[in-house]
């Protein structure tokens, strides 16, 4: 290169101010070319003439510079050139890399040593001081190590060729000898060594200090600073990551992390293109992530993919889609994960985890002696394309099988065998993807689960096919497993609900599957709240059926929303059976405006000044129609026929019974105490069980406390307590929770269910109380009472008996004046029947209290 004409061509330009780095960059090799000279590291610089008097052959490599650590530059031999040129072979086409083995302690084997330890261990960091420069090459070398600098004079360079074939295996062998010599000098359990960085390893027990080390380094001759090493502590970074052998975990620096996602952000702006390097340099850093983060390494993929059909490297390229999403996953992932990571065992363990699935009888799984399994919905491959199919379902059985682990307590770290008879699984398994479109949404949701439990499968030799069928069912019976072993596993929102609220995931009239985006949105949701607003898009779909618009997208238009208005309000012009009021009418537009958001879809706001008018015109209208009636309260009279009918029945009716009585007296909704499925595993979260009840004797008084998960007025989280006093008759609700507790037999369950004569759990579901009680009612001849007429006539009676206002509001829950919705009164002749009925309950009762057992 002619630096001089660079320089003057630069000028001319008015470039130098641009390119002033380019020139210093000459001042700088030269700097530190006299820098090695005077250290007796380069020899010269000489003439070629001279050179002949001593080498009878010698040749020079093209000058190249390696900048350090420190921002200073070093200059270098570039022994790869000439490339690909027989006339002129480089010096490293002769030279066979596999003859300078050397050790690499990479993530594997430091992972491995730190799991199999089981004391504490502390750390320390030793890093050779320019290793390079350390190591002198043989004089018969040096003929062939020889560079110009930029007056055309030729040095000797006695140093070992940074980035060279060998370079790392020449280097490698002495400092292999000098780890050696470290451990058998001093008491180190071992030290690791990746080319000049090494990580060694005490028991706390161990008086050697890094001090001594060092000592004995620089009598050898190997140099360091105190820059380059450090003191014997927990935590020490190596290969980029920050170790803890005593904890046995990894993880991340902090500024890594955070220049990890801000990188890939960078890639996930619209419109971007990119250079062929910067792809690579992006799939290299997060190559290094995925050591800790294995289940994300099938989301590189796709930039390899970019890769390899990258034609004119020279030319920037936008991100593609495939990439897009998959790099969105890692940012996901990024922002979410527990940073600390437990080091995984690369020993696979064999608990017995087994899954199979069928179209016929669901989804079965064991864990060693431990199994659950799930019956399929009627409609759970309908939707929209690509369709759920048998490679879904098998799927979903990995993902149940997961959680299964969460609910025996796993252990973060752990690598475990999963048994599979189905050859599509197996393949998935091992690539981690699918092209089948829901198998792969759903190992998304497989690989957040794996993340979230640090959980690993991704060794060689961890899954293995096999058949199942006998592992699953000894002796062929399906039957035939011990109900108490039975694994009590809550089945993920988006498996067990989603099904039901398909008007909000559709967009428009088109069916869509939601994304796993959609989903978390969604659980932001009340379940109660998305079944109003899935009502309320349904009506509008009704609507838009009779309309004629069989086909349509969101957004919606302002004269649609008029249109609906005009349609499922009040009118005067006329009268339908699909009109509704302008209260319900109010709320289905919000549920309207939700599926608008959830679409990402604008609603028409400017329509919202005209629809106010139409809810006060239908709310004349509304005025002016008779109402229908108000719920009848439950009475002690009925609650006293209601025992009557049921005091004697099954187990069924048995349970019904004292839920009915706890509803009571805990003005407490139906669905509050019911379960939303009749059978099988329970949600913990959303349901009431045995172990949510505490029973506590206080001021002479016996008391139940249940504290309720997931109710309608609570922030996600937070619980409410119903209170219950023992009351001196056969209508106590103490006694009721009692008699649920000893039918349970101690095991955590709903504590209102009851165990079927086929001997498995029940649960009691609202529709079939509901359903259970309304022909007891019409049977009865109590007319207008309903399932809610229980939280109003424990309300109503309690404040009949003098109970005051402030009591009757921290019983119901109630933070408003809501409480007046649900108070009737009772006529002087009703409240004289019900005094002389509870009188006479409490005269046959000979009711004396005493401390619970």
């Amino acid at each position: 290169m002619d630096v001089e004409e660079w320089e003057q061509s630069l000028k001319r330009a008015n470039l130098s101010e641009e390119f002033a780095d380019v020139i210093r960059a000459r001042e700088k090799i030269e700097q530190s070319m006299k820098k090695e000279v005077e250290a007796g590291r380069m020899f010269g610089p000489y003439t070629h003439q001279q050179l002949m008097k001593k080498f009878s052959f010698f040749r020079s490599n093209p000058l190249g510079a390696a900048i350090n650590g420190d921002g200073s530059i070093r200059p270098i031999n570039d022994l790869s050139f000439p490339r690909d040129d027989p006339l002129t072979p480089s010096v490293n086409s002769f030279v066979d890399k596999l003859d300078y083995a050397t050790t690499w302690d990479d993530f594997e084997s430091v992972s491995r040593f730190f799991r199999n330890q089981t004391g504490p261990l502390l750390l320390a960091l030793f890093d050779w001081e320019k290793a390079y420069l350390q190591i002198p090459t043989a004089k018969s070398q040096w003929a062939y190590l020889m560079v110009r600098d930029f007056n055309g004079g030729i040095l000797i360079d006695t140093r070992i060729a940074f980035g060279g074939v060998a370079g790392c295996g020449s280097f490698g062998r002495p400092a292999d000898a000098w780890k050696q010599l470290m451990l058998h000098e001093f008491d180190l359990v071992t030290v690791f060594r990746w080319v000049d960085d090494n990580l060694f390893v005490k028991r706390p027990e161990s008086k050697v200090e890094m001090d001594h080390i060092v000592a004995r380094s620089e009598k050898l001759g190997v140099k360091t600073n105190s820059t380059k090493y450090s003191p014997f502590k927990e935590e020490q970074k190596y290969i980029g990551f920050i170790w803890n052998a005593t904890r046995k975990t990894v993880r991340l620096p902090d500024d890594k992390k955070y220049q990890r996602v801000q990188q890939i952000k960078e890639f996930l702006k619209t419109d971007a293109e990119f250079s062929f390097k910067q792809v690579e340099v992006m799939a290299g850093r997060l190559n290094h992530v995925s050591y800790i983060l294995p289940q994300l390494q099938c989301y590189l993929n796709s930039l390899y993919r970019m890769m390899n059909a990258w034609v004119h490297r020279h030319k920037e390229l936008p991100l593609p889609e495939g990439a897009r999403v998959d790099l969105e996953e890692w940012l996901s992932t990024l922002l979410t994960y527990k940073e600390t990571r437990m080091i995984r065992d690369p020993n696979p363990i064999e608990i017995g985890w087994m899954g199979d699935a069928s179209t016929s009888y669901g989804i079965r799984i064991t864990i060693g002696r431990r199994w659950a399994q799930f019956q399929l919905t009627k409609d759970w491959d309908r939707g929209p394309d690509p369709r759920r199919d048998i490679a879904w379902l098998e799927t979903v059985a990995i993902r149940l099988g997961l959680i299964a682990l969460t609910q025996l307590n796993v252990k973060r770290g752990k690598t475990v065998i999963v048994w599979t008879d189905n050859t599509t699984t197996e393949s998935v398994i091992l690539k981690r993807k699918s092209k089948h479109h829901t198998v792969n949404e759903e190992w998304k949701l497989i690989q957040r689960l794996l993340v979230e439990m640090g959980v690993g499968y991704s060794f060689k030799g961890e899954f293995h096919l096999a058949t199942t069928s006998q592992m699953l069912y000894p002796g062929g019976d399906r039957k035939g497993r011990d109900p108490q072993l039975q694994i009590p596993i809550t089945i993920p929102f988006d498996l067990e609900h989603l099904k039901r609220i398909t008007a909000i995931t559709c967009n428009g009239s088109e069916p869509q599957e939601p994304t796993a985006q959609e989903r978390h949105y969604l659980l932001g949701y009340r379940w109660n709240t998305l079944l109003s607003y899935n009502a309320a898009i349904k009506k509008y779909q009704n609507f838009a059926r009779e309309a004629g618009k069989t086909t349509y997208r969101l957004p919606l238009t302002a004269q649609d929303i008029f249109d609906f208005c005009c349609w499922a309000g009040r009118t005067a012009e006329s009268s339908t059976a699909h009109e509704i009021s302008a209260n319900t009418l109010s709320k289905y537009l919000a549920g309207l405006q939700m599926w608008h958001v959830y679409h990402n879809a604008t609603y028409p706001v400017d329509s919202k000044t005209k629809v106010a008018t139409f809810l006060k015109s239908s709310a004349y209208i509304d005025a002016e129609t008779a109402k229908n009636p108000r719920k009848k309260p439950v009475t002690i009279e009925n609650l006293v026929k209601l025992t009557e009918v049921l005091i004697d029945g099954d187990s069924f009716q048995k349970a019904l019974l004292d839920l009915s009585v706890v509803a009571f007296w805990g003005m407490a909704r139906l669905a509050k105490l019911t379960y939303n499925e009749s059978s099988g595993p329970l949600r913990r979260t959303a349901s009431l069980l045995t172990t949510d009840v505490e029973l506590v004797y206080k001021e002479r008084e016996n008391l139940a406390k249940l504290t309720i998960r997931g109710a309608k007025t609570a922030d996600p989280g937070q619980t409410q307590v119903i209170y219950l006093k023992e009351l001196p008759h056969m209508l106590c609700p103490v006694l009721a929770v009692k008699r649920r507790l000893a039918e349970a037999k101690g095991m955590e369950t709903s504590l209102f269910g009851y165990t079927d004569p086929q001997g498995e759990r029940a649960h009691i579901t609202r529709p079939q109380a509901t359903r259970a009680l309304s022909k007891i009612w019409g049977a009865c001849g109590f007319e207008g009472v309903s399932g809610h007429s229980f939280r109003v006539g424990g309300a109503s009676i309690q404040v009949a008996l003098g109970v005051p206002i402030s009591e009757i509001c921290i019983r119901g829950r109630w933070a408003s004046d809501t409480y007046k919705l649900y108070l009737r009164d009772f006529t002087d002749e009703e409240m004289e029947k019900t005094n002389a009925l509870l009188a006479e309950l409490e005269r046959c009762w000979m009711f004396q209290p005493s401390p619970l057992a």
